[in-house]
């Protein structure tokens, strides 16, 4: 009997220590005191002591969950023109808090700050009124979806959700191609705008367990000190520094070195390689710990033409934001919003900026304020808007990820002072860590659009463009690109938040990415006028596929494809170019080394018509 005893309690102990420990919770609901409507999208801050520990947002009709340890924790929900509340809670199981928070009674409150900014003294002020300027233009290169496959979810009444369409092309995805359309095809634009990045250095900042450390401020200089730019790695460890950005100058040749600063470690790289030859890869012992604080400013044209644009923001802004957070509850997200029109007589204001908050209904408030008028001329106050925003925003310094998205259909003045400080403002953002993502808006020529895609590269951002899928606005220019993607601008959004803001703890563990990528079989339809070779007497059109493993892995992949693939890529999830695997021959087996890599998330891709099949693998080093 005894013996029997010991055996179930054994076992059962066993049980006990095999069974994961469960986190316990705090959920519950954020309403309007009086009137008990649901406020979505409220902010809900968790604090140990006086330690921000969580932080996320109410969903669409007010809820939210946020798991945690046992032990007392302070609630505190904000929602802008509400009075702030704050709950004590002491978590032992799944613990349900409801907030009903009441109107302020204070006038200023609910009301966002909006300030006419000043002209820049002695600058803008002097800007002749200049009339409209055809710049020259290519052939695209581009052929357009005739069809958007999505569904749309439009309302009634309102602005429909989800309708506005468009694209992506990182041309660090595509360097290649890149340097020979700058070169040749779009060479007159290179020389209209005066701004051309050349002599691309890379920097891959990891600690010794294959962490990626973001933040690090990173200067390229030449033997003699002289410095040529500064950047700051991203999420990924990663950071892009470049010789010159003016097109009248010659990429800096000779002996150059890189010079790093992290938490007050310093590290030098004295024999700096070009991108051409290899990614400068630096290994710093210092203790993980990376920041959870991200900075995101919209810098929004607001002339006549930007309506559709500015009613997008308001419509789906909140889902946006929402959707990009919800990779970390630990992320702090803070939210700008700079809107703008043109210098001269006749506009209403130069600029209208909200400096960052951490309430994103105070951000949402701000656009929802704001109207299209004015304009007139093509051209706007384009370098005035990004020069309160770098340099008059109050960026975070600790910031893991800070991202400026510019939504805009035109170009800045032509002039000469305009095109030298637009090259001023890229090299500023750089040094700040700020990543340019222009969303190009309908009635863009290619001269604007190679302007935003170099202060993209300058500024290791991407560029977004709008499309003729939705069928909404004025004609939308298709970039000069082999592919490119179409979905809807609210996934495309939250795709880049996420893959500029995701990086693994210091478990090595990643956070839950909702990709739409397999992992381990990439199955993908073949047409009969593909350019994809299939094996000789094989069928003409069909499916190929290609398989990978292990995933996750520490490093080595095994890659197989039931038909000759010419190129596959390995990227990160921006869009960089890390290997390129060629020829790939079917029935054989190809081996791919991450290891040299960071812990994350990596993209096997193949450009296919005008899209890219992609498979992900997940890296995780020990």
């Amino acid at each position: 009997m005894h013996h029997r005893l010991l055996l179930f309690t054994l076992l059962a102990s066993f049980n006990f220590l095999a069974s994961p420990l469960r986190a316990q919770s705090i959920s519950g609901n954020l309403n309007a005191g009086a009137s008990g409507a649901s406020l979505g999208y409220g902010n809900v801050d968790i604090y140990r002591g006086d330690k921000l520990i969580a932080s996320v947002l109410t969903d669409a009709s007010g809820n939210f969950n946020v798991r945690l340890d046992t032990g007392l924790y302070r609630c505190v929900v904000s929602y802008d023109g509400y009075v702030s509340s704050t709950r004590t809670v002491r978590v032992k199981a799944d613990e349900k808090v409801d907030f009903a928070v009441a109107v302020s009674t204070d006038a200023s409150k609910g009301k966002p700050r909006t300030a006419e900014s000043k002209v820049m003294a002695g600058y803008a002020a002097s800007l002749p009124v200049y009339g409209h300027r055809e710049l020259s233009s290519t052939t695209d290169l581009a052929e357009r979806n005739t069809s958007w496959p999505g569904t749309f979810n439009t309302r009634t009444t309102g602005v429909a959700e989800g309708v506005l369409t468009a694209g992506e092309v990182n041309d660090f995805a595509k360097w290649q191609q890149w340097t020979d359309l700058s070169a040749n095809a779009l060479s007159s634009l290179r020389k209209a705008w005066g701004i051309a990045p050349a002599g691309r250095y890379t920097l891959d900042l990891q600690t010794p367990q294959g962490l990626p450390l973001a933040n690090a401020s990173v200067q390229l200089r030449r033997a003699d000190g002289t410095v040529l730019y500064r950047a700051r790695t991203d999420n990924t460890g990663k950071a892009e520094l470049w010789t010159t950005l003016d097109a009248a100058d010659t990429a800096a040749s000779g002996s150059l070195r890189l010079e790093v600063e992290y938490g007050g470690h310093f590290i030098r790289v004295s024999d700096a390689q070009p991108f051409t030859k290899a990614v400068n890869r630096v290994v710093l012992d210092v203790a993980c710990g990376p920041s959870n604080a991200v900075d995101v400013a919209f810098v929004v044209d607001a002339t006549g033409s930007m309506q559709d644009e500015i009613d997008f923001l308001k419509a789906e802004m909140n889902d946006i934001i929402y959707q990009g957070k919800r990779i970390g509850d630990q992320l702090d997200f803070r939210f700008a919003n700079v809107f703008y029109r043109d210098a001269g007589p006749g506009e209403q204001y130069t600029t209208r900026s909200m400096d960052f908050t951490r309430v994103l209904s105070t951000a949402v408030n701000f656009i929802s304020e704001q109207r299209a008028d004015g304009g007139g001329d093509t051209p706007e106050a384009v370098e005035i808007a990004l020069d309160s925003a770098i340099n008059g925003l109050a960026w975070s310094s600790e910031a893991r990820a800070r991202i400026l998205f510019l939504m805009l259909d035109a170009g800045p003045h032509l002039t000469p002072a305009v095109k030298q400080r637009m090259r001023e403002l890229a090299a500023a953002a750089a040094a700040k860590g700020i990543r340019i993502v222009p969303v190009a808006a309908s009635g863009m020529d290619k001269g604007t659009e190679y302007l935003l895609r170099s202060l993209a590269l300058a500024t290791n951002g991407t560029y977004t463009f709008l499309t003729d899928h939705s069928g909404v606005g004025n004609p939308h220019l298709a970039p000069s690109t082999d592919a490119y993607q179409v979905e809807s601008l609210n996934s495309l959004l939250v795709q880049i938040l996420k893959g500029f803001t995701y990086m693994p703890d210091c478990q090595q563990q990643l956070p839950e990415l909702a990709l739409d990528y397999p992992d381990s079989s990439v199955t993908a339809p073949l047409a009969a006028d593909s350019a994809l070779a299939v094996p000789e007497g094989g069928p003409a059109h069909g499916t190929f596929t290609w398989h990978y493993w292990p995933n996750p892995t520490t490093g080595l992949i095994h890659i197989t494809v039931d038909g000759p693939i010419p190129e596959l890529y390995v990227t990160d999830l921006g869009g960089k170019v890390l290997q390129v695997v060629n020829g790939l021959a079917a029935d054989r087996t190809a081996q791919v080394d991450l290891g040299a890599y960071a812990t994350g998330i990596y993209l096997i891709r193949y450009p296919y018509g005008n899209t890219w099949i992609s498979g992900k693998v997940v890296l995780q080093r020990g």
